[in-house]
């Protein structure tokens, strides 16, 4: 048995610390956050991560442990790490009520961290419930490149067009947001690069709008 283990190294310990991020980009922070306990090696090794999912299904619907953990977590995270995927996932919940709040407080503030890390890809899904107040930097944002809001209650008729300004962005997936027809518009024409647009559940049987470089609907 001692020459099997001395004939099969610890594969993960020869990958290189760029290979090992990559491969952790594809989990779930809280289990990014686990990996620091392996060795001494991994203990920075997981602020180092471009691609954050936070997922609060992993804490069994606890907001208070998963609010707790999501800024200790971006406290801690190397500052000079950019955020290229940013993932909030608040869903599935029967009967969501106002234990959900914590979260919606805080969800601002985890969005300017985004945004101030140059992310390219944001996907927010929270609870029908919910009321969120998104910071104007979202809207202003130079390298957002997609973007997809489920499940919002956001009054976008208080946006003025002025605000609304995403140059880079190219992908946008809407779905059970309340728009009006000029709402929508002011989105459209903030957006001069969007390619793919997708909507649904958003009060809008029909409506015509002018976007020469929307490719797919």
């Amino acid at each position: 048995m001692e020459r099997m283990k001395n004939e099969n190294p610890d594969r993960l310990s020869s990958l290189s610390d760029d290979l090992i991020v990559s491969i952790l980009s594809h989990l779930p922070v809280k289990e990014v956050a686990q990996t620091c306990i392996l060795s001494k090696r991994w203990q920075n090794l997981w602020s180092m991560v471009p691609s954050l999912c936070f997922d609060i299904h992993k804490w069994d619907g606890n907001c208070e442990k998963f609010t707790d953990f999501a800024g200790k977590f971006l406290l801690k995270r190397d500052e000079a790490t950019e955020t290229r995927i940013f993932r909030i996932f608040c869903q599935g919940f029967k009967h969501a009520t106002d234990k959900f709040l914590p979260v919606y407080s805080k969800a601002s503030k985890w969005i300017t961290y985004a945004v101030k890390h140059n992310v390219k890809i944001l996907e927010l899904s929270f609870c029908g419930a919910c009321t969120l107040n998104f910071p104007d930097c979202l809207f202003t944002c130079k390298t957002l490149e997609a973007l997809k809001l489920d499940l919002m209650t956001f009054n976008f008729s208080n946006l003025k067009p002025s605000t609304i300004h995403l140059p880079r962005l190219r992908n946008l997936n809407l779905d059970h947001i309340d728009f009006f027809y000029d709402n929508l518009e002011k989105v459209l024409l903030g957006c001069p690069n969007l390619q793919d647009l997708s909507m649904e559940n958003c009060g809008l049987k029909m409506f015509e709008f002018s976007c020469h470089s929307v490719k797919r609907l």
